[in-house]
């Protein structure tokens, strides 16, 4: 197994690879709140995740293959075709983006920082240097 590679590190970059597809489904919707029809994109990757996690748990698959089921899960964008807040047809609440938006800039603060507080461990553990 690769030593750059975990399962704690694969997480974090699938859930950065998902949150940042669910930044850019977010910066369409803002950018598209003035269009007649348009409906709000949503994206998800959290439970295919979890799905999988809890799959490779119970089935007692080696670390190498459950970070290469890891790799395998893609966020999934969806469209909400039932939601409209306006007579045109517009499914976009911008209030609700908002929202999202700032959770979602939050979560990849979070996920980033973890991420780099793995590597900064490994340094020490290589160099025995600490900062």
């Amino acid at each position: 197994m690769n030593w750059l590679n975990s399962i704690s590190s694969s997480l974090l970059n699938k859930s950065l690879d998902g949150l940042w597809a669910r930044q850019r489904a977010i910066s369409d919707n803002l950018a598209n709140i003035e269009t007649p029809g348009y409906k709000t994109k949503s994206v998800s990757f959290e439970d295919q995740l979890r799905a999988q996690m809890q799959q490779a748990g119970s089935s007692g698959v080696t670390a190498e293959d459950q970070i290469g089921e890891i790799e395998n899960v893609e966020p999934v964008t969806t469209e909400a075709s039932d939601e409209t807040f306006r007579a045109d047809g517009n499914g976009v609440d911008l209030e609700q983006q908002n929202i999202n938006m700032a959770r979602t800039s939050l979560n990849y603060s979070t996920s980033l920082q973890l991420l780099n507080d793995d590597f900064s461990r490994l340094k020490t553990a290589i160099t025995g240097n600490q900062q």
